[in-house]
C-alpha cells in the first residue's frame, strides 16, 4: 500500500538536523533583536508620554526575551 503524499506543512518540517539547527538559531537572534528594538521604541514611546504604547512594546520585550533564552540565542546587555 502507498504512503500519501506529505501535506505543505509536513514537508515543510522536515528539515535536515544541521538547517533545523540553523533555523532555530536564527529565531533566536531575531528574537534577541526584536527585543532589543522593543526597548528602544518602548523608551521612546514613553518620552512621548504614549504610556500604552510604551506598556505593549515593553511586554513584546519581555516576551521576546524569554523566547530567546530558550531557544539559546545571545542576550543582549542594555544600558537603562
Amino acid at each position: 500500500m502507498a504512503r500519501p503524499a506529505a501535506t505543505p506543512s509536513q514537508a515543510r518540517k522536515a528539515k535536515p538536523p544541521v538547517l533545523a539547527r540553523r533555523a532555530e538559531e536564527d529565531a533566536a537572534a531575531m528574537a534577541s533583536y526584536i527585543a532589543d528594538m522593543s526597548s528602544e521604541l518602548s523608551q521612546l514611546a514613553a518620552g512621548a508620554d504614549l504610556e500604552m504604547v510604551a506598556y505593549f512594546l515593553n511586554l513584546a520585550r519581555v516576551e521576546a526575551e524569554i523566547r530567546a533564552r530558550e531557544m539559546g540565542g545571545p542576550v543582549i546587555r542594555r544600558e537603562t
